[in-house]
């Protein structure tokens, strides 16, 4: 099939074996024939679709898998934190209560506590390594693909601290018998679900 038209300035190709543009000059040699993508790969609607997974066949991910899980991460980020704290604040040494220092090594935890759920839910196929020991897996309800960094953000907001407790029985009390098994009130508005790695 040959160019009827330039690819680079649209000018008409008058001769169908020309090897240059007349009008800017391209060069019309190495040109190759352009096949139509097929509509999902040009429509990211459609995409999405095809890429949904069925419902069919997925397992939502237990309670008891999930706490150890959790435990598991809770006790890295707590390795990293100290060890982050450590460097930034070496008079913790000092002070062993912590008095003076406190609110700077709560807040260097939550952050770090914040990136590594965010940063392994969003980008590492919804896997934390808790969830990764455990074989589970945070995606989005609908779709069943990885969630997006928005909606990771969301659903990890209260993990590294201690308003898991809260969002954990705020959670039970509203998502009471769930079939998608989302024991936090996080999940349900940021529309994630954890579901089993088969």
């Amino acid at each position: 099939m040959s160019l009827k038209f330039c690819p680079k300035c649209g000018s008409e190709i008058l001769e169908p074996d020309s090897r240059y543009c007349v009008s800017c000059g391209a060069d019309l040699g190495s040109r190759k024939e352009v096949v139509e993508a097929a509509p999902y790969e040009t429509v990211p609607e459609k995409k999405a679709q095809a890429a949904k997974i069925s419902p069919e066949g997925v397992e939502y991910g237990s309670f008891w898998p999930r706490l150890v899980a959790i435990i598991i991460d809770g006790i890295i980020i707590s390795i990293i934190g100290s060890s982050i704290s450590w460097v930034i604040n070496p008079f913790n040494i000092l002070n062993p209560w912590g008095i003076a220092f406190n609110w700077l090594n709560n807040l260097i935890s939550y952050v770090i506590g914040f990136v590594y759920f965010w940063g392994l839910d969003s980008y590492n196929n919804g896997q934390t390594l808790g969830k990764m020991a455990m074989k589970l897996r945070t995606v989005d309800a609908n779709t069943f693909l990885v969630a997006d960094p928005g909606k990771n953000a969301i659903n990890s907001l209260a993990k590294p601290s201690g308003f898991l407790i809260l969002d954990f029985i705020i959670g039970l009390i509203v998502n009471s018998g769930d079939p998608q098994k989302r024991y936090r009130i996080l999940q349900s508005i940021s529309d994630t679900a954890v579901i089993v790695v088969k």
